[in-house]
């Protein structure tokens, strides 16, 4: 009997305390009240003057810099500094760069002597790194690394940008062609855009550029190059296979596969496809298209005259369109933060909804419980260091990684990668990104 009073006694005392210290029960605190209930995984204490940021981070579809909270870190969404749940990609003084990888319970660092504009993780293994780098007034440098070794599989001259396809298997990389001078003939778009992709395995293909000689579809605005010889010097030294595109305003494209690519500029698409080397046009038409990642193609064709405008949907892979019901609410504005969990269901890390289908989709509540969390942590900067409260003046920073289960906290001087509670919310999210 004596015995089992103190089995008792003990049970007692160590019922309130959490298992990770002991007890023995399951926290129930909810999470908005706990900073326990946030596991954390890693840490990384930057040094004066070093943070997660990008110099000049710009996408081409994509002219503001993306909020460094990103979305559900998708090969879709302008690049972030926060690399899912394996690292940073940081700047430094004195145009130095770093990107530092968390791996085998230590720290791996890959360091350069430019600025970073734009660092990403193939989405399939995470074997391979994609940078570009700031070399000087509008000069820019892709590398593609092997990770974790850090060996250069390729360097190219590029813009200012750089990712993958969403299935990981290339690069697309590109830059803007010279504006002419004067304003643009009738006829012409307001600019061009010189597209390359390059594989993340094998050998370096032949550069090659888009002939425009399909002849079911109609053929290129007047004075278009089709030759490589036909580029001016920076386009001829981008390596590739290439393809010169109209860019407007408000343009934007997708690049699900190695040997798929989807482009909207105006009020006209074209889906590309690459076949012996070459890029081929395999479809255009008329129409706003938008993607609804990772589920596929929308469009929306204006109606003539009275009549009003049609939907349609279709598949990554071809322009094989269906038509949406008329009942179908209208889909939301494009922005790569929307996540498709189903064709009636949309939703973002910041908890904007889509569809009949959202209220079976579990609140996001984690990002505002991690900011009151965090937020000791980051006075406590504010007081060791004048830069903080210039970097981050309103409170830490965070970058959800709902895919991965964990997130990124940046209070000023630490980095802090935390595990997130496992919801029926990133639950849904990781069944979705597996289409």
């Amino acid at each position: 009997m004596f015995i089992a009073a103190m089995l008792m006694l003990l049970a007692v005392v160590q019922a309130p305390r959490s298992t990770r210290e002991g007890g023995a029960a399951q926290e129930s605190v909810p999470v908005e009240q706990t900073l326990e209930s946030f596991e954390t995984l890693a840490e990384y204490r930057l040094q004066d003057g070093w943070a997660p940021r990008f110099q000049g981070a710009r996408d081409p579809d994509q002219e503001l810099p993306w909020p460094y909270g990103g979305g559900f870190e998708t090969p879709w969404e302008p690049a972030s500094a926060y690399l899912a749940d394996q690292g940073l990609a940081l700047n430094g003084p004195g145009g130095h760069s770093e990107v530092v990888l968390w791996r085998g319970l230590e720290w791996r660092h890959y360091r350069f002597d430019a600025p970073l504009a734009s660092a990403r993780l193939d989405p399939g293994k995470g074997n391979r790194l994609l940078v570009t780098l700031t070399l000087g007034h509008d000069r820019y440098e892709t590398r593609l690394l092997e990770i974790p070794e850090g060996r250069v599989l390729w360097a190219t001259d590029s813009g200012p940008w750089s990712r993958f396809s969403w299935d990981g298997h290339a690069v697309l990389l590109g830059l803007l062609a010279p504006r002419p001078e004067g304003a643009p003939k009738p006829g012409q778009p307001e600019s061009a855009l010189l597209l390359a992709t390059l594989p993340t395995d094998g050998d370096r293909p032949e550069s090659t550029l888009a002939q425009w000689d399909e002849p079911e579809l109609p053929a290129p605005p007047r004075g278009w190059p089709v030759r490589q010889d036909q580029l001016w010097d920076d386009g001829k030294d981008l390596m590739g296979t290439r393809l010169l595109v109209p860019w407007q305003t408000g343009a934007h494209l997708w690049f699900p596969r190695w040997d798929k690519l989807w482009l909207a500029s105006g009020n006209q698409w074209t889906l590309w496809r690459l076949e012996a080397g070459t890029w081929h046009r395999q479809a255009s038409g008329p129409g706003q298209l938008v993607a609804q990642p990772p589920l596929g193609m929308a469009l929306t064709v204006p109606g003539r005259k009275s009549e009003p405008a049609t939907r349609q949907i279709s598949p990554l892979e071809a322009a094989d369109w269906t038509p949406v019901p008329a009942s179908v609410p209208a889909w939301p504005d494009y922005d790569p933060a929307w996540l498709w969990l189903s064709k009636d269901l949309a939703a973002t890390t910041w908890d904007q909804r889509w569809g009949e289908g959202a209220p079976s989709l579990p609140k996001e509540r984690q990002r505002q419980a991690l900011l009151r969390a965090f937020r000791p942590e980051w006075r406590s900067a504010v007081g060791l260091r004048a830069s903080v409260k210039g970097w981050i003046p309103g409170g830490p920073e965070t970058a959800l990684r709902e895919a991965a289960e964990a997130a990124w906290v940046w209070v000023g001087d630490r980095a802090i990668l935390v595990r997130l509670q496992a919801t029926l919310r990133l639950k849904s999210v990781k069944t979705a990104l597996k289409r």
